[in-house]
C-alpha cells in the first residue's frame, strides 16, 4: 500500500520530496501529469497526496480540478490532498480549499514543515530532523547521496545486515567520521530543546 501519491511535473521536486519522506518509512508513488495523479489514486489509494497546483499541459486541468475529481469520487473522497505550490495568494489558497485540499503548502518548504504537515494529517506524532536532512542542511551531502544511502541501507537490511544511516554514508565515503559526529551532536542538541 502506497502511503504518499506525489504529483508534480517536476521531476525535480518529486525527487526531493520522495527522498525526504522516505526517510520517515513512508511509501511513495509518482505522478506526473493530473491523468496519472488519479489513476494511481484509484489504483492503489495512498494515505494522502501532495498535489501541484499547476502541470505544464496547456489547456488541461490544474491541481485544484485534481483535487475537486479525486474529492468528488466516493473511492478518493477520503484521501486527505496537500496542495503544493509557489501561488501563495488569497485566491489561491480558496481556490485550494474550496476544491477539497486538507492544506495548502507554499514553495518552497522545508523538510521538516512538509513531514510535519503529513504528520498531522495522517495522525502521527511531529518529526525531528533527521541525520540526513541535517546533512543536506549543512551541505555536507547532496540529495542524490543521501537517495543512494537510504537504498544502500535497505539493501543491507533485506539481507539481514543493518546499518545505520551514519554507517552507510560513511561507507561510500560521502560523510568522514567527523562530520558525522557533528551532525549527531547538533541532532542530539535539537532533540532536547
Amino acid at each position: 500500500m502506497t502511503d504518499i501519491l506525489i504529483a508534480d511535473d517536476q521531476r525535480f521536486i518529486r525527487d526531493m520530496v520522495r527522498i525526504t519522506l522516505s526517510t520517515q518509512g513512508w511509501t511513495i508513488a509518482e505522478a506526473a501529469t493530473p491523468d496519472q495523479t488519479v489513476d494511481l489514486a484509484h489504483r492503489d489509494p495512498p494515505r494522502a497526496v501532495l498535489l501541484d497546483v499547476n502541470f505544464d499541459e496547456d489547456n488541461g486541468p490544474t491541481g485544484f480540478d485534481v483535487c475537486k475529481l479525486l474529492k468528488e469520487d466516493p473511492a478518493t473522497k477520503a484521501i486527505p490532498v496537500v496542495m503544493l505550490t509557489a501561488r501563495d495568494s488569497s485566491a489561491d489558497r480558496k481556490a485550494g480549499l474550496a476544491a477539497g485540499a486538507s492544506h495548502y503548502l507554499v514553495k518552497p518548504f522545508g523538510p521538516i514543515d512538509l513531514i510535519n504537515t503529513l504528520r498531522g494529517i495522517l495522525g502521527e506524532p511531529p518529526a525531528v530532523q533527521t541525520l540526513g536532512q541535517y546533512l543536506i542542511d549543512e551541505g555536507i551531502v547532496t540529495h542524490e547521496q543521501l537517495a543512494e544511502a537510504l537504498e544502500r541501507q535497505r539493501f543491507y537490511e533485506a539481507r539481514g545486515h543493518p546499518r545505520r544511516l551514519g554507517e552507510v554514508l560513511a561507507i561510500m565515503r560521502a560523510i568522514s567520521p567527523e562530520e558525522l559526529e557533528k551532525a549527531l551532536d547538533r541532532q542530539k542538541k535539537d532533540a532536547k530543546s
